[in-house]
């Protein structure tokens, strides 16, 4: 693969948020060419991902693909016209002050979630940032806004969205918990990026569906168009995994490990709330009542765990009460239903 890239300020343009399209490519077929390059970068990225952690130590970076950088740009440096040397050194030198900050955070007792709540403000106050927050109460109406960048985007009830009035020179970034479909505007200089409670979604032009409660095991990412880079992170913070969806492809993360699946699915299903139906196929009953307590705001109790497991397949209509939707799923029979103002009990005949 010729050096069309340094790969080092790829990488450093990737952990500030600031890669286009093409150089994502780019660093994508670098990652995919070696199975050393992978271990590079995942080594690399390991010191950016530890300001995320809650705890740090000198033994969690990996000393040894930190010397292998500052070799390789020592070499890069040697070959470089100046002007791209006084580039390059700028981009890492920011790294390094950046992973520097979080060590001395951390030495003087600080915690690392609090530091990250005190560096945000006080960037917001210089960048003069301004935030909107809008939650969507369970049993509400899907609530559509468009940000300033063109993108489109469709919340679903019990859902909290935040994002900025104007977004900045090098990213556009918003922050979502619950349910929500997206319309990214293109921008091949400017990456969205949607941070969910362990998971991070890159795109630059797509349309998805992102399902991410606070109070669920799972979070789900289901692709329509375009494509996205998925990170994930355990409990911890640590980044456990990378993919990159295409059209129709669903990732499920499991938000306490990090690990994450990839299956093909009919994406039209996902986001059928938009136009107020909810399609379901194969799914279990326990992870359909989870829809319908935020869709209808109820609290729906299965009195045995082998009721949860059943699957079904469906579409009904968000207009439909509640009831006439169970008797529609209770086709054969099996239950036995009794509401109690906002608690639905579900007993096995």
């Amino acid at each position: 693969m010729s050096e069309k890239y340094n790969i080092e300020e790829l990488i450093i343009r990737f952990l500030q948020q600031d890669i286009n399209e093409e150089e994502l490519h780019y660093l994508e077929s670098w990652l995919e060419e070696d199975a050393e390059h992978k271990s590079y970068f995942f080594g690399l990225k390991s010191i950016s991902d530890s300001s995320r952690r809650s705890f740090f130590s000198k033994e969690e970076v990996n000393e040894a693909s930190w010397q292998r950088m500052l070799a390789r740009i020592e070499k890069d440096n040697i070959e470089i016209s100046s002007y791209d040397k006084s580039h390059t050194y700028n981009l890492w030198l920011s790294l390094i002050k950046y992973v520097a900050i979080v060590a001395i955070a951390v030495g003087v007792g600080w915690g690392i979630k609090e530091f990250q709540g005190n560096t945000y403000l006080s960037n917001s106050k210089e960048k003069e940032v301004v935030y909107n927050e809008i939650h969507v109460q369970k049993g509400g109406h899907a609530n559509t806004l468009v940000l300033s960048d063109g993108t489109k985007v469709i919340l679903n009830a019990a859902t909290t969205f935040k994002y900025p009035t104007s977004f900045g020179e090098k990213n556009r970034m918003v922050y979502l918990e619950g349910e929500a479909y997206f319309e990214v505007a293109k921008d091949e200089e400017k990456p969205f990026v949607v941070k969910l409670n362990k998971q991070d979604i890159t795109v630059l032009g797509t349309t998805f569906n992102v399902q991410a409660y606070k109070d669920e095991s799972y979070s789900i990412v289901t692709l329509l168009s375009g494509r996205v880079m998925l990170d994930a992170f355990n409990e911890l913070g640590e980044s456990t995994s990378r993919m990159f969806l295409k059209p129709n492809q669903r990732a499920l993360s499991d938000n306490k490990s990090g690990s994450v699946s990839l299956c093909d699915v009919n994406a039209s299903f996902a986001n059928a709330w938009v136009n107020g139906e909810y399609k379901f196929k194969d799914e279990p009953l326990l992870f359909i009542c989870k829809r319908l307590e935020n869709y209808y705001n109820v609290q729906i109790h299965l009195n045995d765990p082998r009721l949860e497991q059943i699957r079904y397949t469906g579409t009904f209509s968000l207009e439909q009460d509640i009831m006439d939707v169970f008797r529609i799923i209770d086709y054969e029979k099996q239950f036995a239903f009794k509401r109690v103002k906002r608690d639905i009990f579900i007993t096995h005949k």
